[in-house]
This record gives C-alpha cells, sequence and structure tokens, in this order.
C-alpha cells in the first residue's frame, strides 16, 4: 500500500480565507462613520463646556460668593468703603482692639477680564514672617486707595468667589448717608451681571461694629 505524500489537513479544520476588497471596503466605511460619531460628540462636549464656563447664573452665582465669603470670614464687621468695581471689608477683629489694622482687611474686586469676583487680602503668613508689617488704621483712612498700595508691595493672596460674569458693581451707599461714623455700618450692596441677567444681593456684616476710631 502507498501513502500519498504532501499535507493532509485534519479532519474538522478549514483553511484560512483572507478578506475580501468589498468586505474590506464596508468595514472601512462603518470604521469612518464610527469615528465622525465620535468626534462630533467630543466637539459638542467640548463647546457646551465652554458655554458652562462663560456663561453662569448671576444669582447663582451672587449665593456662592456669600456663602464663600462667609465660610472664609465668618466674623466679618463692617464695609469700610467701595467704588463701582472695588469694596473694602473689615474681615475681622484678629487683633482685638475694635480698631481695623492691615491683617484684618480685605478687598473685593471684579475682574473683567476672567469674569471673576476676586477676594484680595495679606496672608496671615507675612505678617508672622514680618511683625512691622502690622499697622493699626483710622476708620477715616482711604480703604480703597491702601489696596492700591499693598498691590504694588506684592503683599496680596487672591481667592475666587464668583466666575463667568459680564459684569458686577459694587453700589455706593447714598451721598448723604457717607459720614465718618456711619459709613462703615453699611451693608454692601451688588449687581451681577451674565448674559443680560441681573442679580442683586446684598451683603451683611455677620457681626458688625462700629471702629472705634
Amino acid at each position: 500500500m502507498t501513502r500519498r505524500r504532501g499535507f493532509t489537513p485534519f479532519r474538522g479544520f478549514t483553511p484560512f480565507r483572507g478578506f475580501t476588497l468589498i468586505e474590506v471596503t464596508i468595514a472601512a466605511g462603518l470604521l469612518a462613520i464610527v469615528g465622525l460619531a465620535v468626534v462630533a460628540f467630543l466637539s459638542a462636549f467640548a463647546r457646551g463646556a465652554q458655554t458652562r464656563a462663560r456663561v453662569s447664573d448671576p444669582a447663582i452665582e451672587g449665593a456662592l460668593l456669600v456663602e464663600r465669603l462667609r465660610a472664609l470670614h465668618p466674623s466679618m464687621r463692617a464695609t469700610l468703603g467701595s467704588d463701582e468695581h472695588l469694596a473694602a471689608l473689615w474681615l475681622s477683629d484678629r487683633v482685638p482692639s475694635r480698631t481695623v489694622h492691615l491683617s484684618e482687611l480685605g478687598w473685593l474686586r471684579f475682574d473683567a477680564t476672567s469674569g471673576d469676583v476676586l477676594l484680595d487680602r495679606i496672608e496671615t503668613e507675612r505678617f508672622l514672617d514680618d511683625r512691622t508689617l502690622e499697622s493699626e488704621l483710622s476708620s477715616s483712612d482711604d480703604f480703597l486707595a491702601l489696596h492700591d498700595e499693598v498691590v504694588r508691595e506684592g503683599l496680596l493672596a487672591t481667592t475666587i468667589l464668583a466666575e463667568g460674569l459680564d459684569d458686577v458693581r459694587f453700589v455706593p451707599p447714598p451721598r448723604e448717608s457717607r459720614g465718618e461714623t456711619s459709613h462703615s455700618l453699611r451693608n454692601l450692596t451688588i449687581e451681577l451681571e451674565a448674559e443680560r441677567a441681573v442679580a442683586r444681593l446684598v451683603v451683611s456684616p455677620t457681626n458688625p461694629e462700629e471702629p472705634m476710631r
């Protein structure tokens, strides 16, 4: 008996058959469709994220501003002065004296470039490192001009309290209420605007107190 030479496939084995041109074309088309769908989804998600970052509800941002300010400084004493985009606050009586000290001051300001409401203040560590930095102030001092001086010295640390706004205005009180002894007790009125919606809120001192002098 003569054996046939050559390879004899095992039973049940089917030789590999390559993809046809039509099958490859269909697979490539399906991959292209899926790829376009993924790109479109990611683009829409990115646009949505940009829109959410740019547009805020001024009422919500105002409420967050107040809550963040009170969380950081729960014993705020008074508003010491304000103009359209800057307000000076007596944040606490850290040096027990019922007088305003530099370490107790903070400034709310609106950054029109970023759309953020910021709280500027000098960090406590600065006063520990340089004890000559501390100074006692009078209630009649120009606290808004003092902000510019501290900025020039490079002493301020900044915290974001609200963001995504088109405009924020700190509303000064009526002229007749601006007296040397009464101006620091007034509430701070803030108008926030985003996408033509406007919210108005009042920030009241949590522990109101008039500086002694």
